[in-house]
């Protein structure tokens, strides 16, 4: 016999903001979902909630639930509110209602502060249909809004209060060294944190400055989490500094509420193989600032650069600073016009910086348009000599502001792949400015008829194609067959069309 399983998905949408306080949020079925409230004991405080229709006739109903901080930072929901006091402050004139298409609904409320009441408070109106909505296949789906009410209770004698549970330096999932700590907020009320951590060596050098941040939290867009009374939240920061075996002091920095800080510092030992680690070849000795130059000069035109080096590992190294060629006999060299002033080897202290000057002096008497050379900078160890590991900084000089652009398409060809077709146009720059252009690709069929669109980028993305030199662009076509092809082929680059030329091809069988 065969039996109909259903499945019922409660899809609760709230937004958890981690940041200042957000009076009005708007979403599609009600609006607002957070409602913040300042007030005094014994203030009574008026609200509305507003119910956009969904197009059909549908009851909705309205009940109260306790939301609890997990310790990744987010929220949930619990409806057993027995001993939740904070909820008898809310009321609502209607606790179901009939929602009509094209009308929308209007439902107010009202919040009575005690006059014991003081701190913070939070409220959730659950706002959700009546009866789920079942599709053909079974599926049960069941839309529920909640909706926060923030009650913030000001009282003397309250104030914010934060403790640090624990902290320390572990593993992440993949044994890559995490700085994790644990904040409790024992006060009444709730705050907005933010967090770092620093590590330093035994010599007291810093090896890393690390941003903490609770698991919910990790948005680049995000920097603080909000933390509720009587919350503990974890807080993680990923180590991305070599930590070689030794001894180490960490500290954690924690800014909570406008003027809240804790300080909290310790000795660690990092031991032989707790971490999966890169080797120094593997990461570098060092990274360098910035990572390439770009200038833009005129003939007789003189000026100088200077790239910072960083010490990525604990030990010293001998640093050699050399100018090269992008290849031999390259026509738009600019070697001869670099100057490394001062030592061209040196040594880079552990944990340290260091630095180098170029100096660029174009002639008098040279052509338009761009010119390419590189710094290399090797590292050696300072006891046996061997090379560690190298850094390449690209110079490009652009002479002069009128260049010509010229592309060549040498050839585009088909190669079977698993999922369609690769294709792969070479392409020269004949022109006397570098370019990194993207190609669009219109494919028609025999009968001219448009097939598909496809788009092709250097293979390495972002890659400049030098003067003189060629590249090779690709993209991944997905209903060719075999078969003669025409392929209207549109170079760009940012937004200026640079060449449009039309090419055949064939797919093979």
């Amino acid at each position: 016999m065969r039996t109909n399983k259903q499945l019922t998905i409660f899809l609760v949408i709230f937004f958890f903001f981690i940041g200042s306080s957000i009076a009005n949020v708007y979403a599609a079925g009600v609006k607002p979902l957070v409602i913040d409230i300042k007030a005094q004991p014994g203030d009574t405080h008026e609200f509305e909630l507003t119910l956009t229709p969904s197009g059909k006739e549908e009851k909705v109903d309205f009940s109260f639930y306790k939301p609890v901080q997990l310790l990744s930072g987010g929220l949930k929901y619990k409806q057993d509110t027995s001993k939740f006091v904070a909820k008898e402050w809310v009321n609502l004139e209607e606790k179901q209602v009939t929602v009509y298409p094209d009308e929308k609904k209007t439902v107010k409320g009202a919040v009575k502060v005690p006059f014991s009441a003081g701190g913070s408070y939070t409220v959730v109106i659950m706002v959700e249909p009546g009866k789920t909505t079942t599709k053909k296949n079974g599926l049960q789906m069941k839309v529920r809004y909640a909706v926060r009410i923030n009650i913030r209770v000001e009282r003397p004698g309250i104030y914010p209060q934060a403790e640090v549970v624990d902290f320390g330096l572990g593993a992440d999932k993949d044994k890559k060294p995490q700085v994790q700590a644990k904040l409790k907020n024992p006060s009444k009320t709730d705050y907005l944190v933010a967090a770092e951590a620093t590590i330093r060596d035994q010599e007291r050098r810093l090896v890393e400055r690390v941003t903490l941040k609770s698991p919910q939290g990790n948005n680049p867009k995000i920097d603080k989490t909000r933390m509720y009374p009587s919350s503990k939240v974890v807080y993680l920061g990923q180590v991305t500094k070599r930590i070689t075996p030794g001894d180490y002091e960490l500290r954690i920095f924690f800014k909570y509420s406008d003027h809240g800080q804790i300080i909290k510092a310790k000795n660690i030992k990092v031991k032989e193989g707790q971490f999966d680690l890169p080797s120094a070849e593997e990461l570098g000795a060092f990274t360098v600032k910035p990572q390439q130059l770009d200038l833009n000069l005129q003939p007789k035109a003189y000026k100088s650069k200077v790239v910072r080096l960083n010490s990525e590992i604990g030990s010293d190294v001998k640093v050699t600073a050399a100018v090269s060629n992008v290849r031999k006999d390259y026509s738009n060299s600019l070697v001869d016009w670099l100057k490394i002033r001062g030592r061209k080897e040196f040594k880079l202290r552990a944990r340290n910086r260091g630095k180098i000057i170029l100096t660029t002096i174009v002639p008098e008497k040279v052509k338009l348009g761009s010119y390419h050379g590189n710094i290399i900078l090797k590292a050696f160890n300072t006891e046996t000599g061997k090379f560690i590991s190298q850094r390449k900084v690209p110079v490009t000089a652009v002479i002069g502001k009128e260049h010509k652009y010229q592309l060549e398409v040498k050839s585009l060809y088909s190669q079977s792949v698993k999922k369609g077709d690769l294709l792969s146009l070479d392409l020269f720059n004949a022109g006397n400015i570098f370019v990194a252009p993207q190609a669009e690709v219109i494919i028609k069929n025999a009968k001219d008829e448009f097939v598909e669109r496809v788009r092709l980028i250097t293979v390495e993305a972002g890659q400049k194609i030098l003067p003189k030199t060629s590249q090779r662009l690709q993209g991944q076509a997905k209903k060719l067959t075999p078969g003669k092809y025409k392929a209207i082929i549109t170079f760009q680059q940012q937004g200026q069309e640079l060449k449009k030329q039309t090419l055949n091809f064939t797919v093979e069988e």
